[in-house]
């Protein structure tokens, strides 16, 4: 039992060590994580988040998504995409707290889904993997509304009272496009991954 037990730790620290290094590759490496569309990067990194958590743990997933959050923090002192990055993306609120709410939400809706698909674990996989990708996007696009609404209505030249609305549109293309991809390559890549950490 002890040897199983330290197995499992082993196997769960060098994942997370793993998944760490993807998370930074894809932050600093020019599209592996983001694709550089102004002013707005639509990200695919989310989906590395939802993964440790559905492969491993939702605490795990928390862990991966600040990784992220810190990550972004850094990324947007040291190789701002856009003139925006620096003071938006290095508010902890934007950068950090969406991120780590990825993990939650993707664990708490995974074990609702199971309730309700309890033989079909892929679909549950899948609708959990698109609720996390929302939470991310959401989270995001409401704290940039709550906090910069003027600063980025002028940057994206749109009026502050349609900024509602041009947040909306990005949610309706950028955000589905986020949740259809992380609904397809999630479960694709949890499923062997948990063979490794022996989460059923």
């Amino acid at each position: 039992m002890g040897t199983t037990k330290k197995r499992s730790k082993a196997h769960r620290i060098a994942l997370l060590g793993i998944l760490t290094a993807i998370i930074i590759i894809q932050n600093f490496v020019p599209f592996l994580g983001n694709i550089p569309i102004p002013p707005l990067n639509p990200t695919i990194i989310h989906i590395t988040v939802i993964i440790a958590t559905l492969s491993m743990s939702t605490a795990d997933g928390v862990i991966i998504g600040t990784v992220w959050g810190i990550a972004r923090i850094v990324r947007a002192v040291t190789m701002p995409a856009t003139p925006l990055d620096y003071w938006l993306w290095i508010n902890p609120v934007i950068s950090l707290l969406p991120r780590m709410m990825i993990g939650l939400t993707t664990g708490w809706s995974y074990q609702l889904f199971r309730r309700f698909f309890p033989k079909r674990d892929k679909v549950a996989l899948a609708s959990a993997s698109v609720v996390g990708s929302f939470t991310n996007t959401i989270l995001v696009l409401l704290f940039i509304f709550l906090f910069f609404r003027e600063d980025y209505a002028s940057a994206i030249q749109v009026d502050v009272s349609n900024l509602g609305a041009a947040l909306a549109v990005i949610i309706g293309t950028n955000g589905v496009a986020e949740a259809i991809a992380a609904a397809i390559i999630a479960p694709l890549v949890t499923i062997p991954l948990r063979k490794l950490t022996g989460k059923k």
